[in-house]
């Protein structure tokens, strides 16, 4: 028997009240959901809920993001799978939606079966840089319109994350890096002090620490040199700080914290055993500290790649042989700039994202879309040695009109090569304040770099000066960075 009109305005008068029942762990999909309360559920695989009235669907998916796969083609595939018995469907793009603060795709969805229509919401999302998280709610036509969004934003506020996919451990040694270490050690307690030993030759270090999840703070609390001297001290609970080896206390953002050593020409890297210690949100133990070392001199030509990933939809890029000789002579015009202090351009690259990917990293708000901008490129590229650089139609943040746009800015400082779990893996720069001018994109790109491998500019520049000037102890302090290598 149908419902009447009155009962059916009384339905539509009282929002639906959503409880949720203890914590699941998906532990093989690598997710965290909470059913709600009175709902039927399935799990095989994958978590399906439903209403024991047919009004809502829910579908929770979770698993292995295979290399070089769209998640944006993913989404659709999973959305295609789940609505093979419906009459009909179509999807309509619906732009950003987020689990905590991992950011995805989302798409509404309209359908008709039995006669009946139907309206839902799927996201897609990549916790980490191989793991993908996908979510679906359907409901009738009336369900729908009164609390759909709800119960989907509802189930979402209840999904966690753990890196159950971590990235492939890197080798103690590069074989395709000769003068590189690349080292990776897991779980590391906040009350456990890393040691990290300096052979005679190395000469710099670079250093990522990163929690189980973007949202989680990571602090390095203590640097001590082979000698015993302190280098930095810092306290989170209490904000005392001391440091001859950073500016300010070194806290992680999106859930990394990078550090770099040497930071000036006044302090090189000593053999022997440097001790660091950690803190961590909820003293829950590190996902992972990476370290890379550098071997050599540094003393002769040094070189430069570049990974140019370019989502602009303008002139001249949309026509693939303009976009190489403008790159070209941006190229050049760097070339020019880095000459005079004994260093070069090595391998240039340049890619384009995916025409499902364009719309969403096109135009990038920095309190939103920088770390997935970073992930997106060190999964794109080759060549993890050398410095992404992300061309975007609009750079903006959440404090000011899109119009009022950031000529340019770096994901980290220091930023971090040669990882796809780094957020901090590129630069970016807004081509619409660029405007065509090789010159002052090539400016922007130096001043970036210089803010990307975290060197100290004290004394480096006379008062006035604009910011990050090339010159010849900034220089210095560059070429021993591992993003540069011998020219030989």
């Amino acid at each position: 028997m149908s419902e009447s009109k009155a009962e059916q305005n009384n339905q539509a008068s009282n929002p639906i009240q959503l409880h949720f029942d203890e914590e699941i762990e998906m532990e093989s999909c690598g997710y965290v959901f909470r059913p709600i309360t009175g709902f039927e559920m399935e799990i095989d695989g994958s978590v399906y809920m439903y209403s024991n009235d047919g009004s809502f669907e829910i579908n929770l998916k979770g698993g292995r993001l295979e290399k070089d796969t769209s998640i944006a083609g993913l989404q659709d595939a999973l959305t295609a799978e789940f609505m093979e018995d419906v009459d009909y469907y179509d999807l309509d793009e619906s732009g950003i939606d987020s689990v905590g603060k991992t950011s995805g795709f989302a798409n509404d969805i309209r359908f008709m079966n039995a006669e009946e229509g139907g309206r839902g919401r799927s996201m897609i999302c990549s916790p980490s840089i191989n793991q993908y998280f996908y979510m679906l709610v359907i409901g009738s036509a009336m369900a729908w319109e009164q609390d759909g969004l709800d119960v989907f934003n509802a189930v979402k506020a209840q999904i966690h994350f753990h890196p159950q996919f971590k990235p492939v451990l890197l080798e103690n040694k590069s074989s395709r890096h000769t003068d590189l270490t690349l080292e990776s050690y897991e779980n590391i307690a906040p009350d456990e002090e890393f040691v990290l030993t300096i052979e005679k030759g190395d000469i710099s270090l670079l250093l990522a620490a990163r929690a189980e999840s973007p949202d989680q703070k990571v602090w390095i609390t203590e640097i001590k040199a082979p000698d015993g001297s302190e280098l930095y001290r810092f306290n989170p609970k209490t904000g005392d700080f001391t440091s001859s080896v950073s500016d300010a206390p070194l806290e992680s953002n999106q859930g990394e914290v990078v550090f770099f050593l040497p930071r000036s020409s006044s302090l090189s890297l000593i053999p022997g055993d440097y001790h660091f210690s950690f803190a961590t949100q909820d003293d829950r133990p590190l996902q992972e500290v990476q370290v890379i070392l550098r071997a050599g001199r540094a003393l002769d030509l040094q070189k430069l790649a570049l990974n140019f990933w370019i989502a602009v939809e303008q002139e001249p890029f949309t026509d693939g042989d303009k976009a190489y000789e403008f790159l070209q002579s941006i190229c050049t015009a760097l070339q020019q700039r880095l000459e005079p202090f004994n260093l070069m351009l090595g391998k240039t690259e340049h890619h384009f994202p995916a025409p499902d990917e364009l719309r969403s990293f096109s135009n990038i708000n920095i309190d939103q879309d920088l770390a997935d901008c970073s992930y997106m490129i060190s999964e794109t590229v080759d060549n993890g040695r050398a410095l992404n650089i992300a061309l975007v139609e609009n750079l903006f943040s959440e404090t000011s009109e899109p119009s009022q746009g950031i000529e340019a800015l770096s994901t980290g400082s220091p930023g971090m090569i040669l990882s796809t779990a780094s957020p901090h893996a590129c630069i970016v720069i807004n081509w619409s304040l660029v405007n065509n001018d090789i010159f002052k994109c090539a400016e922007l790109i130096i001043q970036q770099l210089v803010v990307f491998c975290g060197i100290d500019l004290q004394g480096t520049q006379q008062a006035g000066s604009p910011p990050a000037i090339i010159n010849r102890e900034i220089a210095w302090r560059l070429r021993r960075h591992p993003l540069f290598f011998d020219a030989d």
